[in-house]
């Protein structure tokens, strides 16, 4: 009795381990990929998102996705093609607490190690809706942001290199002296300050700009 117990006790638990298994390995399909990832971006939880992104795209999944927060999804029409799934989004965003913009785009994914994953570059280049002018201004302001902390680094590349270059002018036989760091620094430095520049400028006009868009909110 105990053996036969035992036998069919095994039995059960073997089936069960198949079945546990071939749930965990098969494979999600697209749609279900694409409509976790964009779960999670739509609540903000960037950490999980990248869970459902290509290991190429994953590092572009950050803040600049608050643009698609509390978003109601859409999915239409599915192309498969190969290694390459297309999917019809549309994300319903609100702006303002008033204004509702629809936001069409095509959820691009690509299969990676057996797995259907969101190539969020493909995805992000897709979108087809008409920019605002707010959203032109904000996109400046982050490139402006970039490019003044490119200068940083590169003013901080070429102060570790000076005394390389002043060692090599030394054997050709030309004086190096510090005005050499000097006029490179302040160089860069009228670079950045002139981003910076831009920068308020770019500040006053989405001012305006939002000042506008409430004016012709109030009733």
């Amino acid at each position: 009795m105990i053996t036969r117990r035992f036998y069919w006790s095994s039995i059960l638990l073997s089936a069960l381990s198949v079945i546990f298994i071939s749930d965990c390995c098969a494979e999600k399909p697209p749609q279900e990929v694409a409509q976790k990832f964009w779960e999670a971006v739509i609540v903000q939880d960037i950490k999980n998102a990248r869970k459902y992104t290509t290991k190429e795209t994953r590092g572009l999944v950050d803040i600049s996705a608050v643009q698609f927060r509390n978003a109601v999804i859409t999915f239409d029409k599915i192309t498969i093609d190969g290694n390459t799934t297309s999917i019809g989004t549309a994300l319903q965003v609100r702006k303002n607490d008033a204004e509702t913009t629809v936001i069409p785009l095509q959820t691009v994914l690509k299969r990676e190690d057996g797995e259907w994953k969101v190539d969020y570059q493909e995805t992000r280049e897709s979108i087809t809706g008409p920019d605002t002018v707010s959203d032109v201004i904000k996109d400046l302001q982050e490139l402006g942001k970039k490019l003044s902390d490119h200068v940083d680094e590169t003013l901080e590349e070429v102060k570790q290199k000076i005394p390389e270059y002043e060692e090599k002018l030394r054997k050709l036989g030309v004086a190096a002296s510090k005005k050499m760091e000097e006029a490179v620094q302040q160089q860069l430095s009228e670079i950045k300050k002139g981003i910076e520049e831009l920068g308020n400028i770019l500040n006053e006009v989405l001012q305006k700009e939002e000042n506008s868009s409430s004016k012709q909110e109030k009733p």
